[in-house]
């Protein structure tokens, strides 16, 4: 091929970084936090199961039929691999519950790469947890990579665009492809590379679509370039490569290559507490502190004046925008004014509250959230203060928000979130099938084949 610069270009890299990445080369610490990211977005699967979207996926991949090799998770059936990856990655992200990068532009890497690797290992067959959880690693690590290297928000929804690397990375893995048919691969998926951040403004299902395009694209690329098809060598800095193009002035690849091989940036992901848009959980965090503070679950609400940088004001409280009453559950899952008015009234804001949206104590206390511009206030800063009806007020600054590495999930509420996602799937999970599920994960290098985690989800039954 012409004009390729191995040296100038990640994609020849980052392709030898995941070919010839060990189990051994790993450190244990990445390994814990890849499990703790495939409990995390495993769960999100099932409980995105039943979310609207799924089943229309599903219905048109099942017509089309094809080669029987891969599981849809609780919905059973299979299907070819790439089809199985799409629907699977959907409704990992169809509740909005799975995995962040909060400093890389929010992506969330889990739900392509752990659906593309699910996909994968069932049609190869007989992949270890062990071989299973280290293309989780590579995958999560080279999507986090490049996340980190756009330094800009252009409007894409990174978990599609620039999460089929990641994708193609862990499907790459496990069909043991040279460094060159990785390279293709990377060019394959470049090819397919695409999602943005309209369909949240819309309220569209394409949001969900999107991440399992991801899955599906990276898969197909693997898969390609196993049979010798050809991508672009120089994939992310060439004359049209994916940075110069997709992030015209807004990028630098020093975070692709910095401490690549020795750190694994999946031990950077956050885990969300609640099931709605990552930017919005530091708000959700001050209103159930003031739920909490205030006892508003046995006083009336008089005022709730919620204080932001310009920014957020004009996106979400502007007389022209706020939207204190979602009509899907896109909307409910974006809404400041009515997830603050759940945390509020309820003091939660779980899977029911975003799926069922029409509970009028909190759409009453939704609907008193006023917004206030504070002009020039730092990116992320914002307090709620709400005033009690008998003249008692509290005022809550947002903080970093749970759920990050800095104020992570314990254990127990990983496990806990990931039962309440199983309970909440289209067919519900029993409650000894999810905590086999859980220990499967948890002790994922002793698994001795894959499978084992993909039948238990496709048979599932209360």
């Amino acid at each position: 091929m012409r004009n390729i610069d191995s040296q100038a270009d990640p994609a020849f890299a980052l392709a030898a970084h995941v070919t010839g990445t060990s189990l051994a080369d790993i450190p244990a610490g990445a390994i814990e936090a890849s499990k703790r990211d495939v409990l995390d977005t495993f769960g999100a699967m099932l409980g995105g199961s039943g979310a609207p979207g799924i089943a229309e996926l599903a219905r048109v991949t099942q017509r089309w039929g094809g080669l029987e090799e891969s599981s849809l998770l609780i919905l059973g059936g299979e299907m070819p691999a790439h089809h199985a990856a799409l629907v699977n990655a959907a409704m990992g992200h169809a509740l909005d519950f799975d995995d962040t990068l909060d400093h890389g532009g929010n992506i969330h890497p889990g739900v392509s790469v752990l659906a593309a690797t699910l996909a994968v290992a069932e049609s190869v067959g007989g992949v270890t947890g062990a071989e299973l959880i280290v293309a989780v690693t590579l995958g999560l690590d080279v999507s986090c990579r490049l996340a980190l290297a756009a330094h800009d928000d252009r409007g894409w929804h990174r978990t599609g665009t620039f999460g089929i690397f990641g994708a193609a990375a862990a499907a790459g893995k496990l069909l043991a492809l040279s460094q060159d048919q990785m390279v293709h691969a990377f060019g394959i998926a470049y090819s397919q590379a695409a999602g943005n951040r309209q369909c949240i403004v819309d309220g569209a299902l394409t949001k969900r679509f999107q991440a399992g395009q991801a899955a599906h694209g990276g898969v197909l690329a693997a898969i390609l370039a196993k049979e010798g098809f050809t991508g672009a060598a120089n994939v992310f800095a060439g004359q049209y490569g994916f940075f110069p193009m997709y992030q015209p002035n807004g990028y630098d690849l020093a975070p692709i290559y910095d401490g690549l091989g020795s750190e694994f940036r999946g031990n950077e992901l956050s885990h969300k507490p609640y099931p709605c848009g990552r930017p919005t959980h530091t708000y959700v965090d001050a209103a159930i502190e003031l739920h909490r503070r205030l006892e508003l679950s046995q006083y009336a609400v008089e005022s709730i004046v919620v204080t932001t940088g310009q920014e957020t004001y004009q996106a979400q409280f502007h007389p022209s925008v706020i939207n204190p009453k979602p009509s899907n559950q896109v909307e409910s899952q974006f809404s400041l004014p009515y997830l603050i008015g759940a945390a509020l009234s309820l003091g939660r804001v779980g899977i029911d509250e975003i799926n069922t949206f029409d509970n009028p104590v909190v759409l009453a206390m939704a609907a008193m959230v006023t917004g206030s511009s504070a002009g020039a206030a730092p990116r992320g800063w914002g307090k709620i203060e709400v005033h009690r009806s008998d003249g008692r007020a509290g005022v809550v600054e947002l903080t970093g928000a749970s759920g990050s590495p800095d104020n992570p999930l314990s254990g127990q509420q990983l496990e806990e979130k990931f039962k309440d996602c199983a309970a909440h799937a289209l067919t519900p999970v029993a409650r000894p099938v999810a905590d086999e599920m859980i220990n499967l994960i948890l002790d994922i290098q002793a698994m001795e084949d894959s499978r084992e985690l993909i039948k238990l989800a496709t048979q599932a039954r209360s």
